[in-house]
């Protein structure tokens, strides 16, 4: 190869050598930074009254959401957190269900009764009560209740927005429907098969 070509492909070679480097290794640091910004967008620091859960400490984190209700106005949806809060004590201390279960149901019913056009606050409730019906061994009135907090959430989702009082903004309807349906589908099924008395 003559000695002039060769001093010009050396520099060339260089160059494309150190193009390819460039985009590899730019290729993997946004890579390296799109990994580490996932983790910072995924990763949910639990709230203090979850902590307090998981230790088993359920008094004092249904303290912390009862004091938050007193700043915030927001009442109805935290005697509804609450409720889910006795559902879990409930679940993890079974020599005590029953008084659990009675506790759960007392806040989703004020619940209900603070927000009844709340379709969240209601939805909440047809959950809590389902699960209080997969509690009991005498379910059907848990379950019946549940299906009636689902249909009154449904039957406050007729546009395409609802604006909810306490809240800042509107929401779609349709997303808040297609994830009530199916539940209720389920609790409805439970009421047919097993509270139905044969006529």
């Amino acid at each position: 190869m003559p000695e002039l070509l060769q001093h010009k492909i050396v520099p060339v070679l260089l160059w494309a050598a150190t193009i390819v480097s460039a985009g590899v290794g730019g290729y993997f640091a946004g890579w390296g930074a799109e990994a580490k910004y996932e983790d910072l967008t995924t990763t949910i620091t639990p709230s203090p009254e979850m902590k307090l859960q998981q230790q088993g400490r359920y008094d004092e984190a249904i303290q912390i959401v009862l004091d938050r209700a007193k700043q915030e106005a927001s009442e109805a949806g935290s005697d509804s957190e609450v409720g889910q809060i006795y559902l879990r004590r409930a679940k993890a201390d079974p020599q005590n269900r029953e008084k659990w279960m009675q506790q759960a149901a007392a806040y989703f019913d004020k619940a209900t009764t603070l927000g009844p056009k709340d379709p969240f606050v209601l939805e909440d409730a047809m959950d809590g009560f389902n699960t209080l019906g997969d509690y009991s061994e005498k379910g059907c009135p848990y379950y019946e209740k549940a299906v009636g907090f689902g249909e009154s959430a449904l039957a406050l989702l007729q546009g395409t927005t609802i604006t909810i009082e306490g809240h800042a903004r509107s929401y779609p309807t349709q997303p808040i429907k297609e994830g009530i349906e199916p539940r209720l589908r389920r609790i409805r099924r439970k009421v047919e098969a097993w509270c139905k008395k044969p006529g």
